[in-house]
């Protein structure tokens, strides 16, 4: 697979690979991609991108709000314009791109896959009403040939054909068990304390991760464990070699996030064997279902989350049977591949020249 990164100031055009008689081009939509300075900001859609086979030929259009401001949507309409006669299907990555995508004029010339990257109407939280939310929301799935959630599918859009749940896949070669003395060495960390785990792409007091809710949660974890050292240990912005590290260093992953689709964090914790205490968003309640020494927390009451801490803690689950149990749900960066690549070719009209895996049927659900 080869990958291009295009803007309205490149004039990249797409190279076809042929494999096994076939050739998918697509073309990425997206408002979250690394970018410098923000390394980890989106690195999820470029992760899933890099992880399609060479039967996908892809190109990013990047809408890079985050340093331009609303302008870059604007921009971005003639660099999707420009290289839509190019590719076979067009892949928005958040409901936003989606509306870029419609303005550039390519619902019914060109199927559209949405990934809506938030539960539901959270993925519009910038609009105040809640109707307005709603109408938004419909109205890009309406324009949309599929439309993926991360999380599981909203109870007004079970049974519509078109929608189906398809969380990211954690590279899992990529995140693995390592000594946690060792990576407490390596980041510099003291070696007698428990360390508690907070992950933000964006920064420590992003409104949506809720940094007060785990600051009170650490605090309490403390005065309830005397005899244990206890600390904070706070991931944002870090440079993506360091991620597995700081994953292994940590005792506990704690998710105390407002909401979530489906927290890449969850993922690469758990396959690192490192446990995870999580508010109940998203789909982290499935994916912790069969996963020992991890729990779910349905309320936001620091206490609770704090007691489940502590729980966790003290179980002391070996770090292979919870990487094992996570695995075992599949959600990983290749079957993952497989299923998104069998949506492009459905779509671009190719699916009778794939040859799947057996366990790479697309259905309503996730494996």
């Amino acid at each position: 697979m080869r990958m291009e990164i295009a803007t309205e100031r490149q004039g990249l055009a797409f190279q076809s690979i042929e494999y096994n008689g076939m050739s998918i081009r697509t073309l990425h939509v997206t408002n979250a991609y690394p970018c410098k300075g923000t390394p980890e900001y989106g690195v999820f859609v470029k992760e899933q991108i890099e992880s399609l086979p060479e039967t996908v030929q892809s190109s990013v259009v990047f809408i890079n709000g985050r340093e331009e401001g609303k302008k870059a949507y604007f921009s971005a309409i003639s660099a999707i314009r420009g290289r839509m006669g190019e590719c076979d299907v067009v892949h928005c990555h958040h409901a936003y791109s989606l509306f870029v995508a419609a303005l550039a004029g390519v619902p019914g010339r060109k199927p559209i896959v949405l990934s809506f990257l938030n539960d539901w109407t959270y993925e519009v939280k910038g609009l105040r009403v809640e109707w307005i939310k709603q109408l938004a929301c419909k109205l890009a799935v309406s324009l949309s040939s599929r439309v993926i959630f991360k999380s599981p599918v909203p109870a007004e859009l079970k049974g519509n054909s078109k929608v189906l749940n398809l969380p990211n896949g954690v590279d899992s070669e990529f995140f693995q068990i390592m000594d946690r003395a060792s990576a407490k060495a390596e980041l510099g960390l003291s070696a007698d304390v428990h360390y508690l785990l907070f992950v933000s792409s964006k920064n420590k007091f992003r409104e949506q991760k809720r940094y007060d809710i785990f600051s009170s949660v650490v605090e309490k974890v403390r005065l309830d464990n005397p005899g244990m050292k206890i600390e904070e240990l706070v991931m944002v912005g870090q440079e993506r070699r360091k991620v597995p590290l700081m994953f292994a260093a940590a005792s506990v992953h704690v998710l105390t996030s407002d909401y979530e689709g489906s927290p890449n964090s969850v993922k690469e914790s758990l396959c690192c064997g490192t446990p995870v205490v999580a508010r109940d968003v998203g789909n982290v309640r499935d994916m912790l279902a069969d996963v020992p020494g991890s729990a779910v927390v349905a309320d936001s009451d620091p206490v609770q989350i704090a007691n489940a801490v502590a729980s966790v803690l003290s179980q002391r689950v070996p770090a292979e049977r919870i990487r094992e149990a996570f695995l075992a749900t599949g959600i990983t960066r290749t079957r993952i591949a497989q299923r998104l690549t069998g949506i492009y070719a459905e779509l671009a009209g190719k699916s009778h020249e794939l040859q799947p895996p057996g366990d790479a049927t697309m259905t309503g659900e996730a494996p």
